[in-house]
């Protein structure tokens, strides 16, 4: 929530194909860490709904944050993946360029089909990318399988679409609703922040020490009200100073691009009511929203529950260069689906937002980017799920049309030097932060399953 999967870019249209031609690899990861910072907000809490017992709680917490982790162990890029993924995502808005360029693709089913399919997996102490034919199913935690295809529509018209399939072992999508129901409720029933604080300082100290370079709880305020429901405004300080010192490209990095963003994100019922706010800017991330009894209910008014389908509103500018550029008024519907088997969130964005673009490219013809938001529009799928013979699946969807114009080639130049600054060094050194992060939690989960085993075990000797 950090920032919306369309950092890189002035839009939804550059941060999608984009998203797509790098795997949406960095807004995926970000968005995460935000998440367990804020999960971290009610640790305790948070890792004990992973099991009813201390064996159950490592072994689920060993498939989740082993397998996030694995994914950013040493990780090394065969040759070909590598080129194809600088070359996609450099011209992601003028895939023209590259659609008969035979060393970015692995399959060509037609004329007008272009594939790269790429195996990921942990093998001997590195996280390997490998560019192939044909990729299986992931069969072990941490296995990833990705899917990238390019299509032409006409003649300067293509439809970039990407599938990526990470496993979480036995981690079942049920046990994503009962995660995300003890987050939610982790704040309930505490009238002081202070509190929450020191739980999650106590329960995670390793996760705590690690995002503490980047992320810090700067205060949670919790209101209890009379009908059982607690609203909760949580603010996440964003600081890249103490990453600088250990990491310091990926803090450059931060402090260049992620530290002058702002970004407004609001869930909404179709008739206005808000469930879910969150802002980002001056280095603060603001959420706000209310429970009960870990579930989700509207920020004001009478409890009831939440609808299936929902209404995304999104506000975004940040600066490249000399230029001030984003988007206001970006609505989408936001679809969430909740199954014994699947865990989803499936967002469509089918109505074009208000643009903050350059004064330069005012005279640029406007109608190509009106053309993702027709038809299907864009999407962004992202869910879980399981099955009783085969792995728990971490699944990405992605889709958007592009047009190819001055415009485009405009904004696709404006993008690439964000792009080109996020390699090599930069990129190792993130990678080591989240495989820092991820191993910090299952070593802290682990620690908490340990303490109440023995708690346990003491109890039952005490004949309790």
């Amino acid at each position: 929530m950090i920032v919306p999967r369309n950092r890189h870019s002035a839009n939804t249209l550059d941060g999608g194909a984009r998203g797509v031609a790098r795997g949406g690899r960095w807004p995926a990861a970000i968005l995460v860490v935000l998440a367990i910072a804020t999960l971290c907000a009610g640790c305790r809490e948070v890792f004990r709904s992973l099991g009813p017992s201390s064996a159950t709680l490592d072994t689920k917490a060993e498939q989740l944050f082993g397998a996030l982790a694995a994914r950013y162990t040493g990780v090394e890029r065969e040759p070909k993946y590598l080129a194809a993924r600088d070359r996609m995502t450099r011209t992601a808005l003028v895939p023209s360029k590259i659609f008969d360029d035979t060393s970015v693709w692995t399959l060509r089913p037609s004329a007008v089909l272009r594939m790269l399919l790429v195996q990921g997996a942990l093998e001997d102490g590195h996280y390997r990318f490998t560019a192939r034919s044909s990729v299986t199913r992931p069969a072990r935690p941490g296995d990833s399988r990705h899917i990238i295809t390019l299509g032409r529509l006409t003649s300067n018209e293509f439809v970039w679409d990407t599938a990526v399939d990470f496993s979480l072992g036995t981690f079942a999508a049920a046990d994503v609703g009962t995660l995300t129901a003890a987050l939610l409720g982790s704040a309930e029933d505490r009238s002081e922040g202070r509190d929450v604080r020191a739980d999650y300082r106590a329960a995670a100290p390793r996760a705590a020490a690690v995002m503490s370079a980047l992320f810090s709880i700067d205060s949670i305020h919790t209101t209890p009200f009379s009908d059982g429901t607690t609203d909760v405004v949580l603010t996440i300080g964003i600081s890249s100073d103490d990453l600088k010192k250990r990491y310091p490209a990926f803090g450059d990095y931060v402090a260049k691009y992620v530290n002058p963003a702002r970004f407004h994100l609001t869930l909404t019922e179709r008739g206005g009511a808000v469930w879910f706010d969150v802002s980002g800017g001056d280095r603060k991330v603001i959420i706000h929203y209310r429970t009960a009894r870990g579930r989700l209910v509207p920020l004001y008014g009478a409890s009831r529950s939440r609808p299936d389908t929902m209404e995304l509103h999104a506000d975004f500018t940040t600066r490249f260069k000399i230029f001030t550029v984003g988007m206001r008024n970006l609505v989408s519907d936001f679809v969430i689906t909740n199954t014994p088997h699947e865990r989803a969130w499936t967002i469509v964005s089918r109505r074009e937002p208000q643009w903050s673009l350059p004064l330069v490219s005012e005279r640029l013809l406007r109608t190509p980017l009106r053309r993702p938001f027709e038809d299907a529009g864009v999407i962004f799928h992202l869910g879980v799920r399981d099955s009783a013979d085969a792995q728990t699946l971490l699944e990405r969807r992605s889709h958007v049309i592009v047009q190819e114009s001055a415009i485009l080639r405009f904004l696709n130049a404006l993008g690439s030097r964000a792009m080109s600054d996020l390699a090599d060094r930069t990129e190792r050194e993130e990678e080591q932060f989240f495989h820092e992060v991820f191993t910090a939690l299952e070593a802290d989960a682990h620690a908490l399953g340990v303490a109440l085993g023995a708690a346990t075990n003491k109890d039952m000797a005490a004949g309790k």
